[in-house]
């Protein structure tokens, strides 16, 4: 699809007011489903590393599979619902470690995690997201310390209550 075909549906790309800077693009994901109602539309393969991109009309998804490029234009009055699910969270730091004297001192668990000595003080599963159009319906994966960020980047969408977000539970 050419750049002028997705401007046309879905506007140029978001303008960054550096004043105020807010992420006009996502970090990436990999599509774990992939269902159109459109036998005519893009398909996308299994597993492609997929990112978003701010536009003014909508949202752009690009993927990569084996070097082969798709973007699918999105516009916004398409979209249905935008799920996005964080993983669990398991907290278990050690007596004095790193990570449970700053814990133990008030610092956030957003930061402190990244004082963890050993691999099982602090665990993160993947995050899901779930992205429900007139035309798709699609499941992306990703790494589950990559929420906050992604969480920001769609909330900065302004969609509204199209936006829903699922916390499961820590331990």
């Amino acid at each position: 699809m050419t750049e002028q075909a997705i401007i046309k549906q879905i506007g140029k790309t978001a303008e960054i007011d550096f004043r105020k800077p807010k992420a006009i693009g996502s970090t990436g994901f990999y599509l774990k489903s992939f269902k159109t109602k459109n036998p005519d539309s893009e398909k996308l393969k299994l597993d492609s590393r997929c990112n978003f991109e701010k536009r003014t009309g909508g949202i752009l998804l690009r993927a990569n599979y084996s070097s082969k490029l798709t973007a699918i234009p999105i516009p916004k009055e398409n979209i249905i619902e935008i799920t996005l699910t964080r993983g669990k969270e398991t907290i278990a730091p050690f007596f004095l470690s790193p990570m449970w004297i700053l814990l133990k001192i008030g610092v956030l668990k957003l930061y402190a995690r990244y004082f963890k000595i050993r691999p099982h003080e602090y665990l993160i599963d993947q995050m899901r997201l779930d992205l429900k159009t007139t035309e798709y319906e699609m499941v992306f994966i990703a790494n589950g310390y990559l929420f906050e960020r992604q969480l920001t980047f769609f909330e900065n969408l302004n969609y509204g209550n199209k936006l829903k977000t699922e916390i499961i539970a820590s331990t």
